[in-house]
């Protein structure tokens, strides 16, 4: 890679240099994988040294979006930057900065959670490294807050960006961040999402990747729990040709609470890498992690992830739950759950299943009238719906119905 830390300043000279270099160093010194992902593919998302390079090399992009619209969301990003913050959110004591201004006006802030952080996985490592701005939200103690984000990024642009939310003591806490794509183009995207829960805090976070097919995307979510906080994220992903996503929750506090609720849909030739992951360390904490997704075209999906229970971590429970439909001769599905369990004193299990539609679901609503494209239609729906119908948000719930209704028509 021709990335070198001269370069690295010469690109990113800012109050962030030191710990981008550390988090190149980092990057550099991460061992490559040189084994075969399955028996069928070395691969399912390639990443390229090319793709790494298109990544950290950001361009001035052509276009600059749709600034102008602000009653849909609370906060507006535009290819990383801030376009538009709502003045509701400073009157309830809500604190929203741009990542680099933060770094500037707030260096204490900056240490406590910027650069407290450099990532565990190789590419994350470089995302830290290279990022040319993004988001920090910090809900104050003792609050209440529903925030919407809307972010989108030129196609054509390839960059990197880094996003971080803190839930305050005993706050309780709904972000919705949509992230989305205008224009046409190639660009290789990738963004790192830190999301900080404090101790007896509530954050319901919901996660929605809708891009241009032909974008590359790569999103690391990493959340840090703390005494009796509770997380629940809901993420979706449909857009992007190749699609890397990676949430990972550390579970340090007492009592801490992890939930997470994925539905992944790929179409036509588009690959998708799906993530998710415990790290319990705390006592008493419960990590229950459900994904479903769709496979339909020539395209692939490996859903993947670990509940690791590490010692001290007694008395607490982990569960991964993966279900895949697999719509088509030609597309490819995998499930690789793994529970990595080092004390006996906790309860966990996991599961995997890739199948058609039930053809006895689509017989007993049959047997009840409906045609057989309405009955398939119908168990589809229910299907990819059921994680999400677990949070009380319309827009989310419509947005999953709507994708499951055009991925039928493709099938």
């Amino acid at each position: 890679m021709g990335l070198t830390t001269e370069s690295v300043k010469s690109l990113f000279d800012d109050g962030a240099y030191d710990y981008r270099v550390n988090a190149f160093k980092e990057f550099l010194s991460a061992p490559v994988r040189d084994y075969k992902e399955s028996p069928t593919t070395r691969e399912y998302v390639d990443i390229t040294t090319q793709d790494l390079e298109k990544l950290i090399s950001p361009e001035q992009p052509s276009e600059t979006g749709n600034s102008g619209k602000t009653g849909d969301c609370d906060i507006r990003v535009i290819n990383a930057g801030i376009s538009y913050v709502n003045p509701a959110l400073e009157k309830d004591g809500v604190m929203v900065n741009s990542i680099s201004s933060l770094i500037q006006e707030n260096p204490e802030l900056a240490r406590k959670y910027i650069f407290r952080n450099s990532g565990r996985d190789r590419i994350e490592k470089l995302i830290n490294a290279s990022w040319v701005d993004g988001i920090f939200v910090m809900i104050p103690e003792n609050a209440s807050a529903d925030i919407t984000l809307r972010q989108e990024s030129d196609a054509s642009y390839s960059h990197s960006m880094k996003a971080v939310f803190v839930c305050g003591r005993e706050s309780r806490c709904r972000i919705r961040d949509y992230y989305g794509s205008t224009g046409q183009g190639t660009a290789v995207q990738g963004r790192n999402i830190y999301i900080y829960v404090e101790e007896g805090s509530r954050l319901d976070y919901e996660y929605v990747q809708e891009k241009s097919h032909e974008v590359t995307d790569m999103a690391f979510v990493r959340s840090f729990l703390e005494d009796y906080a509770e997380f629940s994220i809901y993420h979706v992903s449909r857009g992007g040709s190749r699609v890397l996503f990676q949430n990972e929750s550390e579970l340090n506090g007492r009592g801490s609470d992890f939930r997470t609720y994925g539905v992944s849909f790929s179409n036509g030739s588009q690959r998708m890498d799906i993530r998710d992951s415990s790290f319990q360390v705390g006592t008493a904490c419960n990590a229950d992690i459900q994904v479903r997704g769709a496979v339909s075209g020539q395209s692939s999906t490996i859903h993947r992830g670990n509940v690791d229970i590490e010692a001290d971590s007694v008395k607490s429970t982990g569960f991964y739950d993966s279900r895949i439909l697999l719509l088509s001769r030609e597309g490819h599905a995998n499930s690789k759950p793994g529970l990595l369990i080092k004390n006996s004193d906790t309860k966990s299990k996991h599961g995997s299943a890739i199948s058609d539609v039930d053809e006895e679901q689509i017989f007993y609503l049959r047997t009840r009238g409906i045609d057989s494209n309405m009955a398939r239609a119908i168990v589809m729906e229910g299907f990819l719906g059921s994680p999400v119908e677990k949070s009380s948000d319309k827009e989310l719930i419509r947005k999953v119905q709507e994708y499951s209704r055009e991925l039928l028509q493709n099938v």
